[in-house]
């Protein structure tokens, strides 16, 4: 055979690059953290590089690959420990720049941040985050 024969049967093979569902993916992550199992193992058994375990790990902290994004939850205002020193909540421009109703910041995985300040239409807000998600 001719260099340019084995190219062409080479190329026209199977494809080497597997392709793994999310259900896959989660199962493999839930194996890799399993007790008397470990990351090296888990890839051996999979026939997947460290790297690529480690890739799915970030994806699964940050979202990506199911989609949730993390949340986290601040304390309600009354559970906060209390300042040493007054606290002055007015801001510099005074009384009237203050936002009523309270303040909603969202960042989104994009990395769009969205501030909203005073009272809000949930509805309104829904339209918001579906538009910039």
């Amino acid at each position: 055979m001719r260099a340019r024969e084995v190219r062409s049967e080479v190329l026209a093979g199977p494809e080497r690059r597997r392709r793994w569902s999310v259900e896959e993916k989660l199962r493999i992550l839930v194996q890799s953290v399993a007790p008397g199992s470990s990351a090296s193992l888990t890839c051996r058994l999979h026939g997947i590089s460290s790297g690529q375990l480690h890739t799915w790990r970030r994806q699964f902290r940050t979202g990506e690959l199911t989609g949730f994004a993390p949340v986290l939850v601040a304390p309600p205002v009354d559970e906060l420990p209390a300042a040493t020193a007054p606290v002055d909540l007015v801001p510099p421009g005074g009384e009237a720049d203050r936002p009523a109703g309270g303040l909603i910041e969202v960042e989104l995985l994009s990395g769009v941040k969205l501030r909203v300040t005073g009272a809000v239409d949930a509805a309104v807000l829904r339209q918001v985050l579906s538009a910039l998600s």
